[in-house]
């Protein structure tokens, strides 16, 4: 988990570099704050925070407050490619 603001090329994905097969997933009816971009090559997903639709997120507690979106991909082929502490277990 960065927690941080930085530079990434769009549709790269941060864990394996591949620029194929990335995509985009959500909790359907949710506010597109937080998304996670898939990856097919290495089946790994990233969670993105969208400040433009909450502009008071904050990575950690965001993190947890968003353990839908980690339930939701738990259920297709992608596992998550950063860790969260308070996350232990899902």
């Amino acid at each position: 988990m960065c927690g941080t603001l930085w530079n990434q090329v769009r549709v790269r994905c941060v864990l394996c570099g591949s620029t194929k097969g990335i995509g985009l997933q959500e909790v359907e009816g949710a506010s597109g704050a937080a998304k996670a971009e898939t990856c097919d090559s290495c089946h790994g997903y990233t969670k993105l925070f969208y400040l433009s639709k909450d502009p008071a997120a904050e990575p950690v507690a965001d993190d947890v407050a968003w353990l839908g979106l980690d339930l939701l991909m738990r259920d297709g082929p992608y596992r998550r490619g950063t860790f969260n502490p308070f996350l232990l277990g899902y």
